[in-house]
């Protein structure tokens, strides 16, 4: 049994011997999380507690690398940044739930109308055989009334399969209708899971598929890619002096303008807390550099203001790290050295941008 368990074992009074085989690697990732809660100082509440047994079990890749980025910077998350961090990585109940339901929603709707096929299929069926019936009765026709009366037989099958043909239709076009909606609908959602809910631009699980999809085809393609990292500078202190919802406003506001600059083609996500990422494909290192300047530059002219008081909120800045795809390179490869840059910018006084090959 692991260190891990032993100590939490001791803090809960718990018998080890009392602890189903099966569940010990389960209270070994709970004994981990309580010494990392210990050990960063975060507040043991239940988010808390949430995000480091996701970390240690290495339940969630990308959150594991926004720990691993937070624990090489040295800072402590505060308890807004767990929220954050859980919403981006562990927050998908509600669309996934949401989904679950269109699915259902679906699948009635299209066991209705594989019974309206299989209705369709019964009166051709019978229409058929009544129509055999007829033509058994056509040889021994002789008289006009015997004629007559065949012929309105087949008139009036005829009239039947029409009306029938007619309500199948009907049953059908508005069972298409439905289920374009649903599929609609099921678009909406998926899209809601793929962004982030402050800012309204991509998310972390978004960012996550789409590099991914951006290097195959430079890689196929031998196109240019570039990725960029960007952090507003000392927003802990934006938070800690004007409070959360000033600091929501200046992602908002950095979210906006960074959208505001790019093309089409390019990608901007939120990363986590304050970090964004901006995917630059067919796009060249120094193109890039002049781009994400750019950016920079028209953040840090902002001036905001605090609409009931007034009050300036100063300058407010981000610095930005950038690299370039090389053949061979991975997601994790293009974030490392963008976040190496950024480190950079951030080490060389900040409000700045650095990239590979440029500076």
């Amino acid at each position: 049994m692991s260190a891990a368990v032993k100590r939490q074992d001791t803090q809960s009074g718990l018998n080890t011997s009392e602890v189903d085989p099966q569940h010990r690697e389960v209270y070994a990732y709970a004994g981990e999380a309580f010494q990392l809660i210990d050990q960063h100082k975060t507040p043991p509440y239940p988010s808390t507690f949430a995000l480091w047994y996701a970390y240690v079990s290495k339940a969630n890749e990308s959150l594991v690398t926004s720990v691993d980025d937070m624990i090489k910077r040295g800072s402590v998350p505060s308890p807004y940044e767990i929220n954050e961090m859980c919403k981006a990585h562990l927050s998908d109940r509600k669309a996934e739930e949401a989904q679950q339901e269109i699915s259902r929603d679906f699948q009635h709707e299209l066991a209705g109308v594989l019974d309206l096929i299989q209705e369709s299929v019964d009166s051709s069926d019978k229409f058929q055989a009544a129509l055999g019936k007829i033509e058994e009765g056509l040889p021994e026709a002789g008289a006009p009334d015997r004629v007559q009366l065949l012929l309105s037989r087949l008139m009036a099958e005829n009239q039947r399969m029409v009306s029938q043909t007619q309500e199948l239709n009907k049953g059908l076009r508005e069972s298409q209708k439905q289920i374009e909606k649903l599929n609609d609908e099921l678009e909406d959602v998926r899209n809601l899971s793929m962004r982030d809910a402050l800012t309204g631009i991509a998310n972390r699980r978004a960012f996550d598929a789409r590099i991914d999809a951006e290097l195959a085809q430079a890689e196929a393609s031998g196109s240019a890619l570039c990725l960029a990292l960007a952090d507003i500078d000392r927003f802990k202190r934006v938070n800690d002096t004007f409070g959360h919802r000033i600091g929501d406003e200046v992602l908002r506001i950095f979210a906006s303008v960074i959208g505001e600059n790019i093309k089409g083609q390019d990608h901007a996500a939120r990363y986590g807390g304050e970090e964004f990422a901006i995917i630059l494909p067919k796009t060249q290192i120094s193109a890039a550099f002049h781009l994400i300047d750019k950016i920079r530059v028209e953040f840090f002219s902002k001036e905001l203001v605090l609409r009931n008081s007034g009050k300036t909120l100063g300058k407010i800045s981000a610095s930005f790290g950038i690299s370039m795809f090389e053949p061979g390179m991975t997601a994790r490869d293009m974030i490392e050295h963008a976040d190496k840059k950024l480190y950079e910018a951030k080490n060389c006084g900040r409000n700045q941008v650095r990239a590979e090959g440029v500076n």
